[in-house]
């Protein structure tokens, strides 16, 4: 038998992964895996969009790792926002690394390529330093290339291949300078592919334009209060929802759907102001909504979803033609807002929040969706992640998830459930399974410890601990899915330990496996990548 080199053994990983996703994509085909459009430029359904698919579903086809996964990982020498995979199987992550203490700062954004079976990076490429969410959105496109801005403003696509003697190399194409389109001190913090060959951006001083790439006088740009009337000083903290002829932006005051005219260009469509409480609150990025805008329906695009940012939050379904509200109620089943409590009896403890786009996973029988939401109310970031204070300025990270379901005119809570979750949640339809990393449970006081000498000072300062997050920086952390029609958690393996493998509310994919068997979890945490799925 002869002998394999290193380079021979990674390039049969890398075919056997991108087979079985050519055979994910096939099977979805064969069974109409849904109204997602034709996306020149994107690559495969699932894996190459933050949220999954234009329409920022959250949802993936295939199934995920199953039961009792291995588990691989690496350093990659940052901590990775998004993860990618494109149709070669090699997954691809946005990474930035933190430096300093006092106060602690982060460096460019990295692009890095791993090994689909071990995930040891293998090549890595570094942009010019921007905002920090300009590592954190970006998407894959047809070609296995990241789209991702960088600091100066341009948007890069950056791919990787293989030489002859089997090494790996990250490569580099200029798509656009966006700068024109940009004032000083405003960065971009969305991107997304039209469905029309032009790639769509909102900033965060709350632009929105598109482009198409190759093309500088394609630029066009729209600034969304101006175009509104309404006063400057609204801000994008999240990313960008697209459909075919448009797209939907949330910003710290309102929600945005903007159109495009027969030259491309956005212009508004309509604006819905939204309550955004009195000051950011514990879990979120900024005083306003985290919601990235999710749109579904028959169609797709027919309804759109977000959360406000109320004391007290609100999911809101509305026609996405008109803006017309077609249903709301209270986003989460709380101990402070028990009325819409699920007939599972299950009430949030306290006050919840949610930084997260909301899940659209369509039923069984079809012709209605589960919303499904986790809350982050608690959650504590990075002190250079955040914009501003929150109020109160800490809280226990309690976490939990609900599910609204909705046909687009009517809503009711179907299930609430507690496991604390701390990654941005995906969901497999081929298994109806939410997938994401969790805490343990939050440390309680053992029973009887008052008569013991001390308790009262070791009870005050676990509650200090508890109630400022930091908690949750140690200890066991988990993977977990929840059955996303019953909110049954049904899978917890331990996968790490905190502070190396801190959920940091990031963002993971699924790789789907050949034949439909388990796919390949992919989920970086402060310190690691993590491969969480079958040898």
């Amino acid at each position: 038998m002869g002998t394999r080199t290193i380079g021979t053994r990674f390039a049969e990983r890398a075919a056997a992964a991108a087979a079985a996703l050519a055979a994910s994509a096939a099977v979805c085909a064969q069974a109409g895996a849904g109204p997602i459009p034709g996306t020149p430029g994107l690559g495969p359904l699932g894996t190459a969009a933050v949220h999954g698919d234009i329409f920022s579903t959250d949802t993936i086809p295939g199934v995920g790792p199953g039961r009792n996964p291995s588990v691989a990982a690496s350093i990659p020498g940052g901590t990775c926002s998004s993860v990618f995979v494109g149709a070669d199987g090699i997954p691809v992550a946005l990474c930035t690394a933190y430096v300093g203490t006092d106060p602690v700062e982060f460096t460019p954004p990295t692009v890095v390529a791993f090994d689909p079976a071990t995930a040891q990076p293998v090549a890595r490429i570094q942009l010019a330093k921007g905002a920090l969410l300009g590592g954190v959105y970006g998407y894959m496109d047809d070609r296995d290339r990241v789209v991702v801005a960088d600091g100066d403003h341009v948007l890069h696509a950056i791919g990787h291949t293989r030489d002859d003697a089997g090494g790996w190399r990250m490569t580099d194409d200029v798509l656009a300078d966006l700068a024109p389109a940009l004032a000083l001190g405003d960065h971009i913090t969305g991107l997304a592919p039209g469905t029309d060959g032009r790639i769509w951006f909102v900033t965060v001083d709350s632009r929105v334009g598109t482009v198409r790439p190759g093309e500088p006088d394609s630029l066009r740009v729209l600034d969304l209060p101006e175009a509104a009337g309404v006063p400057t000083g609204e801000r994008v903290s999240n990313g960008i929802t697209v459909r075919p002829g448009g797209a939907s932006v949330m910003t710290s005051h309102a929600l945005y759907e903007i159109t495009q005219d027969d030259g491309g260009a956005p212009t508004l469509s309509w604006r819905r102001d939204y309550e955004r409480g009195g000051a950011r609150h514990p879990g979120m990025l900024a005083h306003g909504s985290g919601s990235t805008p999710t749109y579904f329906g028959p169609s797709g695009d027919d309804f759109v979803a977000y959360l406000d940012a109320a004391d007290r939050s609100t999911l809101f379904v509305l026609d996405r033609a008109s803006g017309e509200v077609r249903c709301e109620m209270p986003a989460f089943a709380t101990t402070l807002d028990p009325d819409t409590v699920a007939a599972d009896g299950r009430l949030i403890d306290g006050p919840a929040q949610s930084e997260n786009s909301p899940i659209a996973l369509e039923s069984r029988e079809g012709g209605a969706w589960s919303i499904i939401i986790a809350n982050t109310y608690g959650y504590e970031y990075m002190p250079m992640a955040v914009d501003g204070p929150a109020a109160p300025a800490h809280a226990p990270y309690r976490g939990g998830m609900t599910s609204v379901v909705t046909d687009g005119s009517e809503c009711h809570r179907a299930w609430t459930q507690h496991s604390r979750t701390a990654t941005l949640p995906k969901a497999t339809t081929g298994d109806r399974l939410i997938h994401g990393l969790a805490y343990g449970d939050l440390p309680e006081v053992p029973a009887h410890s008052a008569e013991l000498l001390g308790a009262e000072e070791a009870e005050r300062v676990l509650g200090n601990g508890v109630s400022s997050g930091l908690a949750q920086k140690v200890g066991p952390v988990f993977y977990t899915a929840v059955d996303a029609d019953t909110g049954e958690e049904v899978i917890r393996s331990k996968v790490g330990d905190a502070p190396v493998d801190e959920p940091m509310e990031l963002t993971g994919t699924v790789a789907p496996a050949i034949d439909g068997g388990p796919g390949a979890y992919w989920q970086a945490t402060m310190g690691r990548m993590l491969r969480i799925g079958p040898p």
